[in-house]
């Protein structure tokens, strides 16, 4: 089965991203069978005119975020894997990133390795210096704590701020976290970060920034952990590096964590659609990579740089929700969900779906607490619907830079021999369109077997 879409997106001044914005018809017509046997190119029974979409502007020039060194500590191994995850948010953004690497048997990094690494990653506009850790005996732990000393020394007159981040950490918005930052007067002591969204984590690690989230430190603070760290590394017995950055900070200053609502964790496990079908506009992303605990166990991950790839097109799109008649929701990126018996329309108002839906595994259990869970990040959550019943999820599959726009290709897998169905959406800017000869096709489209 296939359905396709043409999305036009309209740039429009002074329009903020909405959580969901309602849209009075159908996201795509009925599907209709395909026979891809014979020819990939389908004749369209069902042609639906394109549908415009306004979105909040934005420059498509990468934002100057010199101000800020990004620390991380990695095997050398992941270190490349992630480097297509971090075209997408840092290159050509002139924010420096400083790697503490070991060789995937934890041992020293093999320096010829280091070296060619560096040179690929500043060829894709990455400008990033990879080193050894500071004493060859350094655990992770140790290794992460170490970058606050290594970020403050290789700072310049132009650096306000020193960032630890996870291999697994994505900002979907570099110009949205960078605007956060500038609400912050860099000269003052600020520790900001996310918490855990689970309470669980808080209570038994402390009210701190979760390194997977990010965490971001002024430089005045960072310049008393540097002047106090062999201190700090002594006294500390934390098995985590955001836990030893805390530690010290608490030790020695009277700065306490500012909270940064969008900076995400994500301590849940099992099936996260919740949090990625909110509409919220998620500053970053942790735990996605494969490994982490999801509805199919130790899961694959998502592929994050395809399910970003729409933002080249409309910005902070990304994540955002439109309701299209009265059952379907895209979440731009990672599903599009039916609800086939009517629940949306079965809302009193639009705040039970600015609840997030509660998808994943439950909290671990603190004693004799009011907050069942989630409460004190995410707000009051709303049940989980019963898939195929309650809930039909086209889960995101691909994406593809084509044509001046972005494809994307999205897949229910049928159950009890109901044949699969694909849906294709294609998102172009609506100046490409009124520039040049672009044209949408309505009539045929290309179905790529892999």
């Amino acid at each position: 089965m296939y359905a396709r879409r043409d999305i036009v997106v309209n740039h429009t001044p002074e329009l903020k991203r909405a959580s969901l914005t309602k849209i009075n018809e159908p996201l795509f017509s009925e599907p209709q069978i395909i026979d891809l046997t014979n020819d990939f190119q389908v004749d369209l029974k069902h042609c639906t005119k394109p549908i415009v979409l306004d979105v909040p502007a934005f420059s498509e020039e990468p934002i100057d975020a010199s101000h800020v060194i990004f620390g991380m500590a990695t095997k050398l191994d992941r270190l490349e894997s992630s480097i297509i995850f971090l075209q997408r948010w840092i290159a050509y953004t002139h924010a420096r990133l400083l790697v503490v690497a070991v060789s995937p048997d934890e041992g020293p990094p093999d320096s010829k390795r280091m070296r060619s690494l560096e040179r690929h990653m500043r060829n894709l506009g990455i400008d990033v210096t990879i080193v050894k850790p500071l004493h060859k005996d350094d655990n992770m732990a140790q290794r992460y704590f170490s970058l606050a000393r290594l970020m403050y020394r290789t700072r310049d007159s132009r650096t306000q701020w020193i960032s630890f981040v996870d291999d697994d950490t994505f900002f979907p918005s570099i110009h949205s976290l960078i605007s956060v930052l500038d609400t912050y007067d860099p000269q003052e002591h600020w520790y900001l970060g996310g918490m855990s969204e689970e309470w669980w984590s808080v209570v038994r690690y402390g009210f701190m920034g979760f390194g997977g989230a990010g965490i971001f430190l002024s430089v005045p603070l960072a310049a008393i952990i540097n002047a106090n760290y062999e201190s700090c590394e002594e006294r500390s017995g934390a098995g985590a590096g955001d836990m030893k950055i805390r530690e010290c900070i608490a030790w020695h200053t009277n700065t306490k964590l500012t909270h940064i609502r969008g900076l995400h964790q994500i301590d849940m496990h099992g099936d996260r659609s919740g949090l990625f079908e909110s509409g919220r506009l998620l500053l970053s992303l942790h735990h996605w990579k494969a490994g982490w605990w999801d509805e199919s166990g130790y899961g694959a991950g998502f592929p994050m740089s395809a399910m970003h790839q729409v933002a080249d097109v409309c910005g902070d799109c990304f994540l955002q929700r439109w309701q299209f008649g009265t059952d379907t929701i895209l979440s731009n990126g990672y599903s599009i969900a039916e609800y086939p018996k009517g629940r949306l329309s079965g809302y009193k108002n639009d705040t039970d779906l600015d609840r997030v839906e509660n998808t994943w595994l439950p909290a671990g259990i603190v004693t004799n607490s009011s907050n069942p869970g989630w409460d004190h990040y995410l707000g009051p959550l709303r049940p989980k619907m019963k898939l195929e019943e309650e809930k039909v999820q086209y889960r995101f599959l691909d994406s593809l830079a084509v044509d001046g726009g972005v494809r994307q290709l999205y897949l229910h897998t049928g159950i009890d021999r109901e044949p699969d169905t694909v849906v294709e959406l294609f998102w172009i800017q609506k100046k490409r369109i009124e520039t040049s000869s672009l044209e949408i096709p309505r009539e045929r489209s290309a179905i790529d077997p892999t």
